[in-house]
């Protein structure tokens, strides 16, 4: 009978080992491929404290972070350790009008959206997600890339900063003063850009609609907390506030 359960124990040890690793491997947590040319995040990053949006320039104006292009690596070694072998080789690319064939780490399913521009304008650090690339010599996935994750962070309230400072701009009601303000023509819609005018479209006044002259009052709060707000998808999202649990922020 002591057999039988040796052998059960066993079992149940390996099954839970296999589902651990299988686990493991679905989450890719942990990946770290060789790249072609041996580029350090702790030369650059962490013993140089270069910002990252140096090289990955398209985080803050679109959903993909980017690798940055060969112009940006050789805007600096085209001086700069050009003695180094991987410099040499780096610079033969460039030479040739080819890019580096980095490997890809990073890569979430088609069913969902993330954009990094949200995030950056948010003010969350990239190590929230990539962890600390400073010190990784090479660099691997360090979170899961889960919805459990995302929600998680979503939820928290620890990037609840300074949110009093803010008052209601499309809550309270406008006033008379306000719209003979704006209608006066001391202050015209056309002061405000067109970029940031077009938020006003995505407030919603509990579900009443504005006026025209109204609508310019909600325009000009906008633009005098503009420091403080900015458009997360489909949303206006309060910096320094949670983000958005709904459904429709990651699956269109």
């Amino acid at each position: 009978m002591l057999q039988y359960w040796r052998v059960f124990v066993l079992v149940i040890a390996l099954m839970a080992v296999g589902f651990y690793q299988l686990y493991g491997v679905f989450s890719n947590a942990g990946y770290a491929p060789a790249q072609p040319i041996p580029f350090s995040h702790v030369l650059h990053s962490g013993v140089m404290n270069m910002e990252c949006l140096y090289c990955h320039g398209s985080a803050e104006k679109g959903a993909h972070a980017g690798i940055p292009s060969m112009d940006v690596c050789m805007g600096c070694h085209s001086i700069v350790r050009t003695d180094s072998p991987d410099i040499q080789r780096l610079t033969e690319y460039y030479n040739n009008g080819e890019a580096v064939p980095w490997v890809r780490i990073h890569a979430l399913p088609d069913h969902s959206y993330f954009s990094h521009q949200w995030h950056v304008a948010a003010g969350i650090a990239c190590q929230t997600c990539h962890g600390p690339v400073q010190e990784m010599a090479t660099v691997r996935q360090w979170s899961k890339l889960e919805m459990g994750e995302c929600m998680a962070c979503h939820r928290q309230d620890t990037y609840v900063a300074n949110i009093d400072r803010v008052p209601s701009f499309n809550e309270r009601p406008v006033t008379d003063e306000e719209i003979a303000e704006v209608t006066s023509g001391a202050y015209e819609i056309s002061d405000v850009d067109a970029d940031f005018a077009s938020l006003s479209q995505h407030i919603n006044g509990n579900g009443r609609q504005y006026s025209e002259a109204e609508a310019q009052v909600i325009v000009r709060r906008l633009e005098e907390y503009r420091s403080d707000i900015y458009l997360h998808g489909r949303h206006v999202q309060l910096r320094g506030k949670n983000a958005s649990i709904e459904c429709s922020i990651c699956h269109y």
